[in-house]
């Protein structure tokens, strides 16, 4: 102990805790090793002490970096007890004598200590790494010391340790560098920021020089391997700022920094990139509606595992808040929860053929919901109200089925999000009116394609808990008749055609289920859709909020949802959807959605859980009544209209200037009269005339004598906008 040391033995004491250091010295944190699923490597993530650090054994260190380190930082590290005496004098001589700091004369030990406990650059703090170095090396063997150097000392750019720094600058591992690669590494920690090989290449180079000189003049190195490693063009990685998944990345980093030090993931790196640039292709095409963003995730049916997730559209643009996660991010879904309300509605008995009534109407809220069409319907059948995703009759639906009911069962089918009363969102609910993530939508529909099993998504392979588990259980939402029958009207192309037309982007050569959804305020921009075999989420928008110009969920989500959805068949070739033995099909009449009669001019094919068939026949269409007929028979009947015709008005023309003449096969007496609805309909130079009105009706044939009224004929009919 020099005489030093034993002037201030109770300083060093109390600032120094000798347990504490060596546990350091044996604890370098390394950083997260994220694969994909075919073991690519995505990236490093930044260990607990905000570095890229991964510990390797001395052995697995070149000979060139241990001999370059050494002759360089501490020349005598075999022969001093962690502080060099010698070195010490010589540089406080060169200091006092040039007065100015020349030589710290720093042993590897010392540096160590000063990595593992900075110190404030005064003579305490150069005496407090002394005392540390002696107590290092009476807990540790240099070979013990000189493997925790390696591991702890910073190189630069957050780099933590020879291999990370090898990675970093060069792409090798630290066993694989060569001469001039460990001596241009081995000038770095004298002075990290000085000697950056980023900021200061020439600053770097220089100094590997005098490294290699130095190697030289000591015998080291031979004069042949000096030329060689002179010779040797260093080739420096760029920067990486383009991490692939950088928001999924962050997404794990919180969860397991410093706990594991790699990860196995679902992802596929491949799909990953070309989703990215099939996101940035479809911006484009939309950066004059004033579309800034967007997202994508894709899940794979079978096993709930996430495939991509590509959170906005550039992670590093601040301009556009590219850090956002679109993916995680809580937004309005517009109409894409309708799905899940009509499946609902089918647990409860309804059927695909019902009839909802798309006429304005007023909520509790006198709210009055419209159409994206900015029309109205009259009566239509649930097929074609979901298919077209008109608000109205969802409203109508929300109403009968309870919107108490319908947020328990979102919450069900993992909508966690909405957190709030079922007061708070009203009926409004039905046409997204609360905030849902794009990884809940993903999990719902993917339930829908599992034919009603809702799974918890996962994004690790071989792990026992997923962070994307959320502590739910797989559950079922809808037994499978139920979500064929949701999952038989998002797929028929037919059904949503007046609405998106026959060549909509939705339209796929292969059976392809989906569904758009846009905010009232054009803020959020939806598009979901699924196969037996994956389902895929995307979401456009601004992440700033404001609102995007001339879009909806056709012309901006879906276009993208289509690009994706036909990426995913080349690479996974969807299968069609299975119908379960509880489906039946069965012709109807395609204005009641009831069993046809003989007099039903039009039918279509539906589909029903076999539990709830229709259970009458349609009675709007009977044998047509002739004048030629009733008068054979002496009778008097309606002869206009007839029964179940159909009358379209023709928004060219006034509506006011569209009526129909009601006619009977005879003149009508001074003790008769006509009805529309109930109501008496006056004449007009002995005619009647009953302008159009949208919606069922019936008109009736009335006498009228001192016994009361009689029903001469009622016949029905249906006028359509």
């Amino acid at each position: 102990m020099t005489p030093l040391f034993k002037t201030f033995p109770i300083l060093f004491f109390l600032t120094i805790n000798p347990a504490h250091l060596f546990a350091q010295s044996q604890t370098v944190a390394p950083s997260l090793q994220v694969y994909d699923r075919n073991g690519l490597s995505m990236g490093t993530l930044l260990s607990p002490s905000e570095t890229y650090s991964d510990p390797v054994s001395l052995e697995a260190i070149s000979p060139w970096m241990l001999l370059a380190t050494i002759a360089t930082e501490d020349k005598r590290f075999y022969l001093h007890p962690g502080v060099d005496l010698e070195a010490a004098l010589r540089a406080l001589w060169q200091d006092v004598s040039r007065r100015k700091v020349v030589s710290g004369a720093s042993t590897l030990t010392e540096q160590l200590v000063k990595a593992l406990e900075p110190a404030p650059k005064s003579l305490w703090g150069k005496m407090k790494e002394a005392w540390g170095a002696l107590l290092l090396e009476r807990k540790m063997t240099k070979r013990e010391i000189l493997e925790s150097y390696f591991n702890t000392i910073s190189y630069g750019n957050q780099c933590q340790g020879v291999e990370a720094a090898s990675r970093r600058y060069f792409g090798v591992h630290a066993p694989n560098l060569s001469l001039a690669q460990a001596a241009y590494l081995s000038g770095i920690p004298k002075s990290p920021v000085r000697y950056d090989p980023y900021r200061n290449p020439d600053q770097a180079g220089k100094r590997q020089k005098d490294i290699l000189s130095t190697l030289q003049a000591k015998g080291w190195v031979d004069a042949e391997n000096i030329r060689l490693a002179l010779e040797e063009p260093l080739r420096l990685k760029k920067p990486d700022t383009s991490k692939v998944a950088p928001h999924f990345l962050m997404f794990l980093n919180a969860r397991y920094q410093g706990k594991k030090e790699s990860l196995v993931t679902t992802l596929d790196l491949n799909l990953q990139r070309d989703l990215q640039n099939l996101l940035a292709t479809q911006l484009r095409r939309l950066k004059g509606n004033h579309v800034t963003n967007g997202a994508i995730l894709v899940v794979d049916v079978q096993n709930s595992q996430v495939l991509a997730w590509v959170g906005s559209a550039d992670f590093w643009n601040a301009n556009i808040q590219g850090q956002v996660d679109g993916v995680e991010a809580s937004r309005q879904p517009g109409s894409s929860l309708k799905p899940f309300l009509y499946g609902l509605a089918f647990s409860k008995g309804y059927k695909p053929s019902d009839l909802l009534l798309d006429e304005p109407t007023y909520t509790a809220g006198r709210f009055i919901p419209k159409n994206y069409d900015e029309k109205y319907h009259g009566w239509v059948r649930m097929r074609t109200a979901l298919a077209n995703s008109y608000n109205v009759p969802a409203i109508r639906l929300c109403e009968k089925v309870g919107a108490s009911k319908f947020l328990d069962f979102l919450h069900q089918c993992g909508f966690q999000s909405l957190v709030m009363p079922a007061e708070h969102y009203g009926l409004g609910l039905a046409l997204g009116d609360g905030e849902i993530t794009m990884l809940e939508s993903a999990s719902a529909y993917a339930a829908l394609a599992r034919g009603g099993l809702w799974r918890p998504l996962k994004c690790l392979q071989n792990e026992d808990v997923d962070p994307l588990d959320g502590g739910e259980s797989a559950h079922r939402i809808l037994n499978p008749e139920d979500a064929f029958l949701v999952t038989s009207i998002l797929s028929d192309n037919t059904a949503r055609s007046p609405a998106f037309g026959l060549y909509s982007p939705l339209l796929t050569p292969f059976p392809f289920a989906a569904k758009t959804g846009t905010t009232k305020d054009y803020r959020d921009n939806w598009a979901v859709g699924y196969t037996p075999n994956w389902v895929v989420a995307v979401w456009v928008g601004n992440f700033d909020g404001t609102p995007m110009r001339h879009i909806s969920g056709i012309t901006g989500a879906a276009p993208l949802l289509h690009d994706t959805a036909m990426m995913l068949s080349n690479r996974f070739p969807p299968r069609p959807f299975v119908k379960p033995k509880g489906v039946v099909e069965m012709d109807i009449c395609s204005l009641t959605g009831l069993k046809p009669s003989p007099y039903c001019e039009s039918q279509m094919r539906e589909v029903f859980d076999t539990r709830y068939l229709p259970a009458s026949i349609c009675a709007l269409h009977s044998a047509p009544v002739t004048e030629k007929t009733a008068l054979s028979k002496g009778e008097r009947a309606v002869l206009f209209p007839r029964e179940g015709d159909i009358f379209k008005i023709d928004p060219s023309a006034a509506l006011g200037s569209q009526a129909i003449r009601l006619q009977a096969t005879q003149k009508i007496s001074p003790y008769e009269f006509w009805e529309v609805d109930g109501k008496k309909i006056d004449l007009e130079n002995g005619e009647a005339w009953w302008s159009l009105i949208p919606g069922k009706h019936q008109v009736a044939l009335v006498e009228e004598n001192a016994k009361g009224k009689k029903i001469v004929q009622r016949i029905r009919f249906l006028v359509v906008p």
